[in-house]
């Protein structure tokens, strides 16, 4: 039963493809010779051989080559045919519109009116299978934008800077004051320029705290510069100019990053930043 079902849908496409042929031997458009139109002919009927055969890869090249020696819609919607049955289901598409948007001649063969019918009922199965395609394609996931203050970057390391900066002044000015306190006894147990030598260790404290403001001072002052520099830097995210391209066309550049570390200790205060 299988056997005979197999045979009446081999004989039924014989008897499609050898339909389609015939209409080669319409009259050969302006500047087409009879020995093309013949070639074309030969062509087609391997094509339809190669097809029947399942050789849908070879039967489309072959199509395709007797279409330039020869056009005829026929060929070109067994071209379609192929494309589909490789799954190209944009490239047959394609190919049953041109059937389809393709004038014919006034007094059109049977065939190239069959080809239009075919291509008409087989584009609208290749649409609904690409439709289908696409429903079930997953949609591509888009990078979420940071929420809040970090989506341009990090404002941390610059309240940290500016918390070191003010510890920093806040030293310098306590230091320094009681350095002036320390000057301010050692100089009423003096008489004039001349000092008891009991008093040197107060001297020699005195001197050490006025370095301490000193040095507490200028890191606090260098600490308060940092933290405007990072304000505008925003370790982690990077001005618009870091992540524009370095050319046009070109890569773009990594943004700008900033590598700090701070630190407090017995008489000093620490705040290093690499850019």
């Amino acid at each position: 039963m299988m056997m005979l079902s197999n045979c009446l849908r081999r004989c039924a496409f014989v008897v499609t493809l050898l339909a389609a042929v015939p209409a080669l031997g319409a009259p050969p458009p302006a500047g087409a010779s009879a020995e093309a139109q013949q070639a074309a002919r030969t062509k087609a009927h391997e094509g339809l051989k190669l097809y029947g055969a399942d050789r849908w890869q070879e039967a489309f090249d072959v199509f395709q080559e007797a279409d330039r020696l020869f056009h005829a819609p026929t060929l070109v919607l067994y071209m379609a045919r192929c494309q589909r049955k490789l799954d190209r289901l944009e490239a047959a598409r394609d190919l049953y519109e041109q059937v389809l948007g393709e004038p014919l001649p006034e007094d059109p063969p049977t065939a190239f009116l069959e080809a239009r019918k075919d291509a008409e009922t087989e584009l609208a199965g290749v649409r609904a299978a690409l439709e289908a395609a696409a429903v079930k394609a997953p949609p591509r996931a888009e990078p979420a934008a940071p929420a809040g203050a970090e989506a341009g970057g990090s404002l941390v390391p610059a309240g940290v800077a500016f918390g070191l900066g003010a510890v920093g002044i806040g030293v310098g000015a306590v230091t320094g004051l009681m350095s002036l306190s320390q000057v301010s006894d050692i100089r009423s147990g003096c008489e004039g320029r001349r000092c008891p030598a009991e008093l040197q260790a107060d001297a020699d404290a005195a001197a050490t705290l006025g370095h301490v403001s000193t040095v507490s001072f200028i890191v606090g002052a260098a600490a308060a510069a940092t933290g405007v520099v990072l304000l505008v830097v925003r370790p982690g995210g990077g001005s618009e100019a870091a992540g524009a391209p370095a050319a046009a066309g070109g890569p773009p550049r990594a943004p700008r990053g900033v590598v700090w570390s701070a630190g407090v200790g017995l008489g000093r205060i620490e705040l290093q930043g690499k850019f």
